[in-house]
This record gives structure tokens, C-alpha cells and sequence, in this order.
């Protein structure tokens, strides 16, 4: 299952140096998200999972949202939308890449201007937080 986990970029430096992604509730395509819009494909349900938790970012604090998308053997549950009802544990090796806000702008904004880095550009981006 691929979940989709909301951080901030400063995050990112704990998450290099430990190579542990914080406990949080994690967002993916749930039953509940599928129900509510039977006609989307796979996609369209994924990149509306990845906007709930860009949303999620914002209740973290300031700065510029993250979502890291790991794939997982199970996730806890699933909620009334994307959201998982319980905190996801991802390993660093689950987490196949991560989408970081241009702009750290308005809740809402930012869907379209996410920038893509693989997993492996991990140190980059922590190196880049000031």
C-alpha cells in the first residue's frame, strides 16, 4: 500500500541523521476515499491522498510541507477519507521518494507545484534546510 506521510522540511535533517521517519497518521487510498468518488482511477485517488496529507503538513507548524511516499506491507486502518486512523510507522527503506512544496504558501495551494526528489537525494535535501 502506498502511503503518503506529512512532514516539514526542516524534518528532513532528523530523518538523514536518524534514518527514522516521524510516527504521524499517514494518508493513502482508503475504502472510505474510493466510496467517494467511484469514478476516479488509480491516480486521481492517489494525488487526491497526497493533497489530504499536504494539507496535514500545515497543521505541523511553518515551513515548507513534505509528503514522503513509502510503500507498506499494512497500514493501521483506514479513516472517513485518506486519512489512516492511527499513526503509520515508516522505515526510511519503505520511502520511495519525496514531494516538497516550492513554496511554502497558502493551505491549498502548492498541489501542482510539488518538486519531486527519489529517496536517495535525501541528504541534498536535508543540506538545503538553513
Amino acid at each position: 500500500m502506498r502511503v503518503y506521510l506529512p512532514l516539514l522540511l526542516e524534518e528532513l535533517v532528523d530523518v538523514a541523521s536518524t534514518g527514522r521517519l516521524p510516527d504521524r497518521h499517514g494518508h493513502a487510498v482508503t475504502a472510505a476515499l474510493r466510496a467517494a468518488d467511484p469514478a476516479a482511477d488509480e491516480e486521481d485517488l492517489e494525488f487526491e491522498a497526497m493533497c489530504q496529507a499536504l494539507d496535514a503538513a500545515r497543521s505541523l507548524g511553518d515551513g515548507r510541507r513534505v509528503i514522503a511516499s513509502a510503500d507498506v506491507s499494512e497500514a493501521p486502518g483506514t479513516g472517513d477519507d485518506a486519512r489512516l486512523d492511527a499513526a503509520t510507522r515508516v522505515a526510511l527503506s519503505d520511502v520511495v521518494s519525496f514531494h516538497v512544496e516550492e513554496d511554502a504558501g497558502d493551505e491549498g495551494s502548492g498541489y501542482d507545484d510539488l518538486l519531486w526528489y527519489d529517496v536517495t537525494e535525501l541528504p541534498e535535501l536535508a543540506g538545503t534546510v538553513t
